[in-house]
């Protein structure tokens, strides 16, 4: 049997070795950044379902609680997340893919507290809104 590479017409063991693991290497980023471009699209689709969703339950009458804010709260993390993932898409193919989470993280903890403030502001006028409706 002939140990040729058809794709560079030398030998199987006379093929440069950086060259293949240069090859590797870039597979592996692209194969990264695939998955960062779904995680990214996903999270920009999950937030605002995430935010408005809890919404329909003061709609139905079910009155105020708790944790349709506490969703609607994560709903901002998950968007910074997102944001981030869509950053990592972006990246050098010699830059390092993960940089972008040293400032995600705290930017997702951060946008949380605007996030719960428009939440609890949002979900509570929806509440009012549908008290004073059927009052």
């Amino acid at each position: 049997m002939d140990h040729k590479d058809t794709r560079a017409g030398l030998p199987y063991d006379s093929w440069p070795e950086s060259e293949v693991d240069d090859q590797r290497t870039i597979a592996q980023v692209n194969s990264s950044r695939k998955a960062f471009r779904i995680t990214a699209r996903t999270g920009f689709i999950i937030a605002p379902a995430m935010f408005l969703l809890p919404l329909v339950y003061p709609l139905l009458g079910l009155g105020w609680h708790f944790l349709p804010i506490i969703c609607m709260t994560a709903a901002w993390a998950v968007l910074v997340s997102a944001c981030s993932f869509a950053a990592m898409t972006t990246t050098e193919p010699a830059g390092h893919l993960w940089v972008h989470q040293v400032w995600a993280v705290p930017a997702a903890v951060l946008a949380m507290f605007p996030g719960g403030i428009a939440a609890f502001a949002l979900y509570g006028s929806v509440v009012a809104t549908v008290y004073q409706r059927t009052k």
